[in-house]
């Protein structure tokens, strides 16, 4: 029997409902920070929206011909991927290749934009007949926008055709950075990065 005097060692049942709700809600809290916080790391690694990559690239020029009224400038990414040979730990060809690039040339007769879209079946670093380093020689098709702009975009130096075997990319198959300004021999910028990824 309570006596009144002094703490009753047995909660009310309003006390006991209140103490309930607040550890339901500190473990949903506590799981609902947990969820949040897997889900920030797993959004801050590397999307491999194609699967594992073997090679990360990306690429942007333009050059400018002062008095001819010509002009021209690339953007894009590649990505090499699922590697076959390896070599010193890297693959050195592979069963995937994404590129997607856009472009543009200027001159006094036409304005030339479109987007290329290149879906590579195969890949593999070979001897470039136009660098004295390896590139990437790629088997494939290539998709243009718009479709009007098909013969000029292909035309462009550099450009992938609508279908391709053991086509030269032009990109260097040695990780690292390289500035290659000039090598049009005209004023302007010619940068690649390109990223070897751990297999």
């Amino acid at each position: 029997m309570e006596s009144g005097v002094g703490p009753s060692n047995r909660l009310r049942p309003d006390v006991c409902w209140e103490v309930a709700m607040f550890k339901r809600v500190l473990s949903r809290s506590f799981l609902g920070l947990l969820a949040g916080a897997i889900l920030g790391v797993v959004a801050a690694t590397p999307a491999l929206a194609y699967g594992p990559e073997n090679y990360q690239v990306g690429f942007a020029g333009t050059g400018v011909a002062p008095g001819a009224d010509f002009s021209f400038g690339f953007w894009g990414w590649c990505a090499f991927g699922g590697g076959t040979v390896f070599s010193s730990g890297l693959a050195t060809s592979g069963t995937t290749a994404d590129c997607q690039f856009a472009e543009y040339v200027r001159t006094p007769l036409s304005n030339v934009t479109c987007h290329e879209s290149v879906n590579g079946t195969s890949w593999a670093i070979e001897p470039s007949l136009f660098f004295p380093i390896p590139t990437f020689h790629v088997t494939g098709t290539t998709t243009v926008n718009p479709s009007g702009t098909i013969p000029a975009c292909v035309a462009i130096f550099g450009s992938f055709p609508l279908s391709f075997t053991d086509f030269d990319s032009l990109i260097p198959a040695l990780p690292g950075h390289y500035h290659l300004n000039g090598f049009f021999h005209l004023p302007g910028e010619f940068q690649i990065q390109v990223t070897a990824l751990p297999s």
